[in-house]
Protein backbone atom coordinates (compact mmCIF):
# COMPACT_ATOMS: atom_id res chain seq x y z
CA UNK A 1 0.00 0.00 0.00
CA UNK A 2 1.18 3.50 -0.87
CA UNK A 3 1.17 6.54 1.14
CA UNK A 4 0.85 9.46 0.00
CA UNK A 5 3.04 12.93 1.33
CA UNK A 6 0.92 15.27 3.33
CA UNK A 7 1.66 18.12 5.98
CA UNK A 8 0.84 17.28 9.45
CA UNK A 9 -2.08 19.91 10.45
CA UNK A 10 -0.53 22.15 13.05
CA UNK A 11 -0.95 21.92 16.86
CA UNK A 12 -3.75 23.79 18.43
CA UNK A 13 -2.79 27.71 19.88
CA UNK A 14 -2.33 27.79 23.16
CA UNK A 15 -3.74 30.72 24.83
CA UNK A 16 -0.25 32.08 26.07
CA UNK A 17 1.32 31.93 22.20
CA UNK A 18 -1.12 34.50 21.42
CA UNK A 19 0.97 37.10 23.60
CA UNK A 20 4.40 35.89 21.71
CA UNK A 21 6.67 38.52 20.50
CA UNK A 22 7.57 36.16 17.33
CA UNK A 23 3.71 35.97 16.69
CA UNK A 24 3.37 39.44 17.03
CA UNK A 25 6.53 39.92 14.47
CA UNK A 26 5.34 36.98 12.27
CA UNK A 27 2.14 38.60 11.78
CA UNK A 28 3.36 42.18 11.39
CA UNK A 29 5.42 41.06 8.52
CA UNK A 30 3.24 38.87 7.19
CA UNK A 31 5.87 36.09 5.33
CA UNK A 32 2.92 34.19 4.01
CA UNK A 33 2.30 36.60 1.45
CA UNK A 34 5.93 36.32 0.09
CA UNK A 35 6.29 32.83 0.06
CA UNK A 36 2.23 32.32 -1.42
CA UNK A 37 3.58 32.17 -5.01
CA UNK A 38 6.92 31.10 -4.78
CA UNK A 39 8.76 28.59 -2.88
CA UNK A 40 11.04 29.84 0.00
CA UNK A 41 14.43 28.20 -1.98
CA UNK A 42 13.51 30.43 -5.21
CA UNK A 43 14.64 33.62 -2.56
CA UNK A 44 18.43 32.33 -2.02
CA UNK A 45 19.73 33.97 -4.94
CA UNK A 46 18.40 37.12 -3.76
CA UNK A 47 18.98 36.98 -0.26
CA UNK A 48 23.03 35.70 -1.12
CA UNK A 49 22.90 39.32 -3.39
CA UNK A 50 22.07 41.14 -0.47
CA UNK A 51 23.63 39.80 2.19
CA UNK A 52 27.09 40.04 -0.30
CA UNK A 53 26.05 43.63 -0.74
CA UNK A 54 26.10 44.15 2.60
CA UNK A 55 29.52 42.20 3.45
CA UNK A 56 31.02 44.53 0.74
CA UNK A 57 29.56 47.45 2.18
CA UNK A 58 30.72 46.80 5.69
CA UNK A 59 34.36 46.13 4.38
CA UNK A 60 34.03 49.51 2.06
CA UNK A 61 33.66 51.13 5.29
CA UNK A 62 36.42 49.59 7.16
CA UNK A 63 38.73 50.46 4.27
CA UNK A 64 37.69 53.90 4.01
CA UNK A 65 38.28 54.45 7.87
CA UNK A 66 41.78 52.89 7.71
CA UNK A 67 42.64 55.22 4.91
CA UNK A 68 41.27 58.42 7.05
CA UNK A 69 43.20 56.97 9.91
CA UNK A 70 46.59 56.71 7.62
CA UNK A 71 45.59 60.64 5.99
CA UNK A 72 45.80 61.62 9.40
CA UNK A 73 48.72 59.75 10.23
CA UNK A 74 50.61 61.04 7.63
CA UNK A 75 49.09 65.10 7.91
CA UNK A 76 50.68 65.01 10.97
CA UNK A 77 54.16 63.70 9.89
CA UNK A 78 54.07 66.23 7.13
CA UNK A 79 53.62 68.43 9.45
CA UNK A 80 56.54 67.59 11.85
CA UNK A 81 59.07 67.30 8.60
CA UNK A 82 57.58 70.86 7.57
CA UNK A 83 58.86 72.02 10.76
CA UNK A 84 62.35 70.44 11.04
CA UNK A 85 62.78 71.92 7.30
CA UNK A 86 61.87 75.92 8.45
CA UNK A 87 64.35 75.17 11.91
CA UNK A 88 67.05 73.86 9.60
CA UNK A 89 66.97 76.29 7.00
CA UNK A 90 66.54 79.08 9.95
CA UNK A 91 69.86 77.22 10.94
CA UNK A 92 71.65 76.88 7.62
CA UNK A 93 70.48 80.76 6.80
CA UNK A 94 72.48 82.09 9.84
CA UNK A 95 75.50 79.62 8.97
CA UNK A 96 76.43 81.69 5.43
CA UNK A 97 76.06 85.34 7.21
CA UNK A 98 79.24 86.88 6.85
CA UNK A 99 79.55 87.26 10.43
CA UNK A 100 79.23 83.66 10.86
CA UNK A 101 81.97 82.49 7.78
CA UNK A 102 84.33 85.53 9.49
CA UNK A 103 84.28 83.78 12.96
CA UNK A 104 84.92 79.91 11.48
CA UNK A 105 87.52 81.17 9.04
CA UNK A 106 89.53 82.85 12.23
CA UNK A 107 89.01 79.55 14.02
CA UNK A 108 90.85 77.34 11.43
CA UNK A 109 93.28 80.41 11.34
CA UNK A 110 92.66 82.08 8.17
CA UNK A 111 92.53 86.42 8.22
CA UNK A 112 90.60 89.08 6.19
CA UNK A 113 92.59 90.43 3.47
CA UNK A 114 92.70 93.94 3.40
CA UNK A 115 94.51 94.83 0.36
CA UNK A 116 92.38 95.05 -2.87
CA UNK A 117 93.27 92.25 -5.08
CA UNK A 118 94.68 93.00 -8.63
CA UNK A 119 94.90 92.23 -11.81
CA UNK A 120 97.87 90.05 -13.87
CA UNK A 121 97.84 91.07 -17.38
CA UNK A 122 100.08 89.23 -19.85
CA UNK A 123 100.70 90.77 -22.96
CA UNK A 124 100.67 88.74 -25.67
CA UNK A 125 103.27 88.65 -27.72
CA UNK A 126 104.31 87.77 -31.62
Amino acid sequence: MLFENSYKESAPERPEAKRSIFLWIDNLLQVELLTHKRKPINYIPHVLYITILGIFYISNSHYAKKLQRETIQLEKEVTNLRSDYTHSQAKFMNTIKYSEVEKRAKQLGLQRVEKVPYQIIVKKTQ
